[in-house]
């Protein structure tokens, strides 16, 4: 009788200490995982960020990354699409008025451009370019070259667009350039799908 509860008494002395054991390597392995959720999160976010090697839009134009990023830290690559009809107001031509991008991927920066030109006799003062949101939202900055053009000299206007996760879906934006001793501005368009 005394073995037999001496037996009782030492299995039942063990099984706390298999039991502990047991809870500490549970808490061990929880505590494991949880640090490797949030390795892998903080990856995914770091690549998230990180320039792309190269982007294909579904119409099979690649958008290679230029090695530069916006003040945001959004990459910039090769601008898609491609530039249509003639814009003339006043004295001032863009030939390319329509900028037609297509498919655009999110989370990068691609920088339309439009090439201005004084075809008139007479020097030319260009205003402040202001962009107008006709579907979608979100225009980016304008930069203009020169704003005085002389008889026969040309300048670059640039807009930047980027769109993030929530900005998706189609975007049209008109870009209005005033001209000296014209009432109205001379008009060029930019359209853009906007989608992973």
């Amino acid at each position: 009788m005394t073995s037999a509860r001496a037996s009782h008494r030492q299995a039942a002395e063990r099984h706390p200490a298999t039991s502990g054991r047991s809870r500490g390597s549970s808490i061990g392995v929880i505590v494991s995982l949880v640090v490797l959720v949030a390795a892998l999160v903080a990856i995914a976010i770091t690549t998230r960020r990180a320039a792309p090697t190269a982007t294909t839009a579904p119409e099979g134009t690649t958008l290679q990354p230029t090695g530069e990023v916006n003040a945001m830290g959004v990459p910039y690559v090769t601008t898609p699409g491609s530039a249509s009809g003639t814009a003339q107001f006043g004295p001032v031509r863009v030939v390319g008025s329509n900028y037609a991008l297509g498919r655009v991927p999110l989370d990068v920066a691609v920088v339309p451009s439009w090439t201005l030109t004084n075809t008139g006799d007479a020097p030319v003062q260009l205003g402040e370019p202001v962009a107008k949101v006709r579907a979608g939202c979100c225009p980016g900055a304008l930069k203009l070259g020169s704003t005085t053009l002389a008889p026969g000299a040309s300048t670059t206007l640039t807009f930047e667009l980027a769109m993030h996760p929530g900005m998706d879906g189609w975007h049209d934006m008109g870009v209005y350039v005033p001209i000296s001793g014209q009432d109205g501005a001379l008009e060029l368009n930019v359209t853009g799908d906007f989608r992973d």
